[in-house]
């Protein structure tokens, strides 16, 4: 203690309310500076610890009584003191760790300009106007409202030295040779439990408490028994409000004499560290969405999978921004409580679109949004497309089945008959009503009858040349067998699944008289004297409204080329193009249809004719999505890949998303067609386009599959980037190395990374434990279900998540009892049918591709690994999140018994 201080003097913290003087320098030593000047209480004052706060951020100064100095001087002298400064402030997002989180490496707290394409940051201070050694600490403290002071937290700030974990605080050494700067490297955040919260807030204030003894009378001492309860009862008082989810750093900077810290300036606090893996404070991310379209009547059932919300905490934003980025339409989607499943699953219906007659897919995006602090996820890409076609009540829709097998009968017995396509002719001897058809114009011509004799003489050739030159080539091409294939396609044997599909069309017998009908009168209607706007009338008349069955689909369906060329020939002749347009009620175009019927002459003479390739069926299916969904030959896929098309350029549709969120390469990803891949990459398909609902580019989807040529062939393109991450912040690279199942993806993978000198960032995520996730939902429950869900916690395996995880490694089928036992489970409660939703393959059920009839549960779940080879940790996290606790313990059960065996 300085020699000018009486017994009856102190140091206190000195308010800044008062007027005084600060040393420029402050004391080095037990000797004080002549320029110093310093205050000290009024001997009539009292001090008492319950009125300091002794983490106020207020210096602390050796004072003296003494006159009141010039204010100019103060102002000045203030200017020049010793003070602290942020260079780097602390990240605002970091993972608050367990305990038994800590084996391993998982991270330090960086700097909040760090970057981990180049060297990490990390928290920095730095020190002014001092001379001589100085200390800075950094301890952890409270964030807490305006106004109110700043405590010390409960939660520990360790960082490693060597093998060895120090807590907070943290001091290190500064002095001019390093510019005063200290640079807190290797700390980490310990989440303290609230049953531990107590202790350890006493433990930080008994030691702020004896320091500041020591600054008081000058020598360390123990607390007395009523200091210590003193400090006890502020413990329990602050943790009973403490906010476990936002910390922030504290940063002192103090002089060491006779092994007691004084303060030289004010302590500085970094801004709010919020804790990332908190459903209160973290970031809120979308990880996956089971649908990525809604009609525009909206009211879609959409499954989406999040890092962890609190269920009273979140909605779900729906947005349109126009081309200058202003909102023009928002709505939210709609859920309660109950549909928010262990804070990683919402189950909401999607709001309305502002205009339901929508006649294009329109897009928009979702996001997450917590309203306590208005944060907000990354924006996904989703659409609204138009309602459906409505069916009339007693209306028959044709149906299509696209596994269909041409070899199969068909029920001929029926009055509207199913009819397979290879065998589909025009009954002749229908019955047709011509009055119910239109009136005929009368008159005929000699030479149009003798035209019509044969619709390829000469004289049939001479009218339309003389009407239509420019489309002399077009017209007569159609009819040429030879030009139905491009003359530049080289011939080659057709595929050998080419015959096995196709599709079956319900065609009513109504259907069928009225394209009977239809094709004789158009011929009888060319033999006679007419105006182009009478051919214009009487095809308009026929073609009818859009969504509505003519004699152009029928034709295609049931093979009837010529009648179907003959329209062609009208509809060229006449430049009545968006003719082709007109679709079924399943929205499906003529072109659509040719496709789907592998019908390789029709689908060359409607592209001569301009049909469009991009038009969409109601599934948003462009004609190449139909032709790589139903496995046409590579001379169809040739044809819709040619770029000598005026009409329209294979950029505008080779990229086009479905509904289900599929490219025509990530749909040939998936049907590991390796020519096909081929073929769409040498027309330029995007490698590296993001599937909307997890964010898979085609080469992680090939991995996943583990395809190994498909993946070997994306590695060897060099416009594929293997680094961007899906919604889980996984790269192809990544995911391809942890493939351990397959080791010619891993080997393949690390050639990749050795041979393009990658440094992969592998991080290790354990999921939270069982206590924290107690604690997230307090909010939301009363003291005895949180004690029941306590009880549940405590039953669950004693193995963390990371070891489960590393249990279930290379396990890829069910046992038979687990799989009777869980899927006895799921036909009870229904869940097969959400499993399905969140592994992707509803759609195969609709299909009819899965289908059982003891057990769909079953089912799903054995296509799901055997087929799919989906994981099985996968399937256990989804029945997790249903609450199938029950299926969960037999899949934990059975991976331990394989184990042991092994």
């Amino acid at each position: 203690m300085p020699a000018e201080l009486n017994n009856s003097d102190y140091i206190f913290p000195l308010q800044k309310s008062y007027s005084m003087s600060y040393p420029l320098t402050p004391p080095s030593s037990s000797e004080d500076s002549p320029q110093s000047a310093y205050y000290v209480a009024s001997p009539n004052s009292t001090f008492e610890y319950e009125n300091y706060d002794y983490s106020s951020s207020v210096p602390y100064i050796i004072a003296k009584a003494g006159p009141v100095i010039d204010p100019n001087l103060i102002k000045m002298e203030q200017e020049q003191r010793a003070s602290l400064h942020f260079i780097e402030q602390p990240t605002d997002r970091f993972r608050f760790r367990y305990k038994s989180e800590m084996a391993g490496t998982h991270g330090s707290l960086t700097g909040i300009n760090s970057d981990k394409s180049r060297k990490p940051t990390y928290p920095t201070v730095e020190v002014k106007n001092c001379s001589g050694t100085v200390i800075v600490r950094c301890s952890i403290y409270q964030s807490n409202a305006v106004g109110k002071d700043f405590l010390p937290h409960a939660h520990r700030l360790i960082m490693k030295k060597g093998r060895e974990e120090h807590d907070d605080p943290h001091d290190i050494t500064v002095w001019p040779e390093n510019g005063y700067r200290a640079v807190f490297q290797g700390m980490g955040i310990i989440h303290t439990a609230k049953k531990n919260i107590v202790t350890e807030l006493l433990r930080k204030k008994v030691q702020l408490k004896k320091e500041f003894i020591a600054r008081t009378e000058g020598k360390m001492r123990e607390l007395t028994t009523k200091e210590l309860a003193e400090i006890k009862g502020l413990a329990e008082s602050e943790s009973k409000s403490i906010n476990l989810n936002i910390v922030c750093l504290r940063f002192d900077a103090f002089i060491k004499d006779n092994g007691i810290l004084y303060p030289i300036c004010d302590p500085i606090f970094s801004h709010s560290i919020n804790n990332l893996k908190s459903a209160l404070t973290g970031d809120l991310k979308i990880v996956r969405l089971d649908h990525v379209v809604s009609p525009a009547k909206g009211n879609k059932e959409v499954y989406i999978l999040v890092e962890r919300v609190t269920k009273k905490n979140i909605k779900i934003r729906f947005y349109e921004v126009d081309d200058e980025d202003n909102v023009v339409w928002e709505d939210w989607g709609k859920f309660n409580d109950l549909d928010v499943h262990h804070q990683y699953a919402i189950v909401f219906r999607t709001p309305k679109y502002r205009d339901e007659n929508i006649t294009a897919p329109v897009n928009v995006f979702i996001e997450l949004v917590r309203p306590t602090d208005n944060a907000r996820s990354e924006a996904r890409s989703f659409r609204y497309i138009p309602n459906k076609h409505t069916v009339k009540p007693g209306q028959k829709r044709a149906r299509y089945d696209y596994s269909y097998s041409s070899c199969e009968s068909s029920n001929a017995g029926s009055d509207e008959l199913p009819v397979v396509i290879s065998n589909l002719h025009i009954e002749q001897n229908a019955q047709t009503d011509i009055n119910s058809i239109g009136s005929i114009p009368s008159g005929l011509s000699e030479e149009l009858v003798k035209a019509m004799k044969d619709i390829n003489s000469d004289e049939f050739k001479r009218i339309f040349e003389e009407c239509g030159p420019e489309y002399e080539s077009l017209i007569f091409e159609i009819d040429s067998p030879q030009s139905a294939a491009p003359p530049t396609l080289p011939l080659r044997k057709k595929m050998s699944y080419e015959s096995e599909f196709a599709i079956k069309m319900e065609v009513t017998r109504k259907e069928r008289v009225m394209t009977s009908a239809a094709i004789e009168q158009l011929r009888n209607f060319i033999r006679t004297t007419h105006t182009p706007q009478d051919a214009i009338d009487i095809l308009t008349h026929y073609f009818g409204e859009d969504k509505q069955t003519n004699p152009l689909h029928v034709s295609i369906c049931q093979k009837d080329n010529e009648s179907a060329i003959l329209l062609l020939k009208m509809i060229a002749f006449y430049k009545m193009f968006h003719l082709l347009e007109k679709s079924n009620a399943d929205k499906l175009t003529p072109l659509h249809l040719a496709v789907l019927c592998h019908n390789e002459r029709m689908v060359s003479s409607l592209l001569l004719c301009k049909a469009k390739i991009a038009t969409l069926d109601s599934d948003l299916n462009t004609s190449l999505h139909l032709a790589i969904k139903s496995k046409v030959c590579l001379e169809i896929l040739e044809m819709l890949l040619r770029n000598n098309r005026e009409c329209e350029k294979v950029e505008d549709f080779i990229d086009w998303e479905n509904a289900d969120g599929n490219t025509a390469l990530m749909m040939a990803v998936e049907e590991k067609k390796l020519d096909i891949i081929k073929l769409l990459c040498r027309k330029k398909a995007d490698v590296n386009k993001v599937h909307p609902k997890n964010g898979y580019v085609p080469l992680r989807l090939a991995i996943e599959k583990e395809y190994v040529n498909i993946v070997k062939f994306f590695l060897n393109l060099s416009n594929v980037n293997p680094l961007i991450k899906d919604f889980m912040n996984v790269s192809p690279l990544s995911a391809a190395i942890s493939k351990t199942s397959c080791p010619e993806i891993v080997e393949a993978a690390r050639d990749y990374v050795s041979t393009h000198n990658i440094v992969l960032e592998v991080k290790d995520e354990p999921e939270d434990e069982s206590e924290d996730e107690v604690e997230m939902d307090v909010d939301s429950q009363s003291p005895n279900e949180f004690k029941d869900e306590v009880n549940v916690k405590v039953e669950l395996p004693s193995l963390s998540p990371e070891e489960l995880e590393i249990l279930y490694t290379d396990i890829k089928i069910f046992t038979p009892q687990a799989l009777d036992e869980v899927s006895e489970i799921l036909d009870r409660s229904g869940n097969w049918r959400q499993i399905a939703h969140l592994l992707g393959i509803e759609h195969l059920i609709e299909s009819g591709i899965i289908q059982s009839e003891t057990s769909m549960s079953k089912a799903v779940l054995r296509y799901s690994t055997e087929t799919s080879n989906d994981n099985i940790w996968i399937i256990r996290n989804f029945l997790e999140n249903l609450d199938e606790h029950k299926t969960v313990e037999i899949l934990d059960r059975m991976v331990r018994n394989m184990r042991q065996m092994c």
